[in-house]
């Protein structure tokens, strides 16, 4: 068609295959390729959980009945106090082991991240997994007590490649990948494609043990860990780091491990006056995290024993309480924490989020280029997608305010919910409480996202690496106290009053991030080397 007078020397469209490579650029982004290695690692852990307590036991019958008399007579030859009580024991014993490894793997995997990036420190931790696995076939397949042995013992290899390390390689990537404006979002969808594949991984693993036989579930786990790892090696993204080779170097010496630690220490800051000034923030964010991660992180398993003592709640109806928390914890941080977060942003600063972002995207726009390493490369509309450029640094501190606002307030929320779980009177009660914790899911996921915008870009690693480690030992040291305090008002027939205790630490916390306060406006921070020149001069 001819070109008339009005017509527009250039089309004012975008080509439909530019259009569809951007579309595709989108669904098979950075972001979501983080997400769906987050959900298949999940997916693939949760289908041995379920099984794992049957396993044990299994063979701690197997062990009970090689020195007392065969069993003889209808009914379970399993259901017997004695073995119920061994079987308490050494799974008592596997999760203190797997606790204690999953603290030390943090400082592992954040050491293999600085040497090898997000990318192969994930494959690191996916094919350690793989192998823990096949020692748990190899266990099932024993039996007995050495079957047992070996299941504890193998778990040793966590201290290299475990779960919390696989979490924090892809909290890292996201922190690395993602820009400051959508990266608390994205850590909320991470954690709720985690809960998902936990969810579904439970399910799945309870049907292959009763259709199947129990060794199928670890079979089928140690294959999707093969899948993982060749997912992990091929798509996952890597970021452009800031200087590779100094990235290395601090790496190495003993210090790497402790930087962690060291973050979240008190850090100085210049003001446009020129003093300066010691911030405290992150300690008492890191301690309020703790004292929440303290109090919602028994919380399914305390509904789990209230329910199975008050209400003879057993396997299948404890199984539809743990999926049902886990799916809408999931659907939550997935679906509905990225929208409050940006809409809560708008409503917290008092200025739309257009009008800043409509500004940023102005500038290119605006842009002549005029060397040649400016032009695009290719014309033909793909979207490159490896390496992905690190977010500018002129992005940061977008929103961090009311980040640190909805910290505060879902301990508020977690606490009344759980309060409320004390007064169950039906088992339809303890649904209730078990669906309706999720929805104060989200303080875990925003913390990170204001201490990562606290740091400097080239501690968001270690910033990620001690907010997590705030967590694991949060979630270590609950199962022992709150296990032991449930037990003690058991005895004396009020086991209700365990919520009272867990909603009184969530209100502690609450307490101590009103403490928690962001670096002044305009503020700088300054390293320790520039600290000491400053009080020198």
């Amino acid at each position: 068609m001819a070109a008339e007078e009005t017509s527009p020397l250039l089309g004012n469209g975008t080509p439909k295959t530019a259009k569809v490579a951007k579309t595709v650029g989108t669904v098979f982004g950075p972001a979501n390729r983080i997400l769906l290695a987050g959900f298949l690692m999940a997916f693939t852990l949760g289908i041995t959980q379920v099984p794992i307590i049957y396993v044990f036991r299994l063979m701690e019958c197997d062990v009970f009945y090689s020195h007392n008399p065969p069993f003889e007579g209808p009914g379970d030859r399993c259901h017997r106090r004695e073995i119920n009580a061994g079987t308490a024991t050494q799974v008592s014993i596997l999760g203190m082991s797997t606790s204690f490894s999953g603290v030390f793997n943090l400082f592992i995997c954040g050491y293999f991240i600085k040497l090898w990036g997000p990318r192969w420190a994930f494959v690191s931790q996916t094919t350690l997994l793989g192998l823990r696995v096949s020692t748990q076939v190899l266990g099932v397949t024993i039996g007995g007590r050495a079957g047992e042995i070996i299941f504890q013992a193998c778990q040793a290899i966590g201290i290299i490649g475990g779960p919390r390390g696989f979490q924090l390689v892809l909290n890292t990537a996201v922190s690395e990948l993602v820009a400051p404006k959508d990266r608390t979002a994205v850590f909320g969808r991470l954690q709720g494609s985690i809960m998902l594949g936990t969810a579904f991984g439970f399910l799945l693993g309870g049907v292959l043990g009763d259709v199947y036989n129990i060794r199928r579930p670890f079979e089928t786990a140690f294959f999707l860990y093969v899948a993982s790892t060749l997912y992990g090696a091929f798509f996952l993204p890597t970021g452009k780091g800031e200087n590779p080779q100094a990235q290395k170097q601090g790496a190495r010496g003993i210090s790497a491990f402790f930087a962690p630690i060291k973050i979240i220490a008190p850090h100085k800051y210049r003001l446009e006056s020129g003093k300066i000034i010691k911030n405290y923030g992150l300690i008492f964010l890191a301690l309020g995290i703790f004292l929440g991660v303290f109090a919602s992180g028994y919380a399914p398993i305390l509904l789990q024993m209230y329910a199975t003592s008050e209400f003879n709640f057993g396997t299948t109806e404890n199984g539809y309480l743990m999926f049902g928390n886990s799916a809408i914890r999931g659907v939550f941080l997935l679906f509905m924490f990225p929208k409050i977060i940006s809409a809560g942003r708008v409503w917290f600063n008092g200025t739309p989020a257009s009008t800043s972002s409509g500004e940023q995207e102005s500038e290119p726009e605006c842009h002549i280029p005029i060397n040649p390493e400016e032009f695009e490369a290719d014309e033909g509309g793909e979207v490159p997608q490896e390496p992905v450029q690190s977010p500018d640094a002129d992005e940061e501190d977008s929103g961090t305010g009311f980040d640190l606002f909805f910290v505060r307030w879902s301990l508020v929320i977690d606490s009344l919910v759980t309060f409320s779980a004390a007064f169950s009177e039906n088992g339809w009660q303890v649904y209730l409480a078990g669906f309706l914790l999720p929805f104060a899911s989200g303080s875990a996921p925003a913390a990170k996202g204001v201490m990562t915008e606290m740091c400097h870009p080239h501690q968001r690693q270690d910033a990620i690496s001690a907010i997590t480690l705030v967590e694991s030992t949060a979630s270590l040291l609950t199962q022992g106290l709150f296990g032991t305090i449930f037990a003690a008002f058991s005895e004396v027939g009020k086991p209700s009053l365990t919520f009272f205790c867990n909603a009184g630490f969530a209100v502690i916390g609450f307490i101590v991030l009103f403490m928690a306060h962001l670096p002044p406006p305009n503020s700088k921070k300054i390293d320790e080397d520039d600290s000491e020149t400053e009080t020198e001069a």
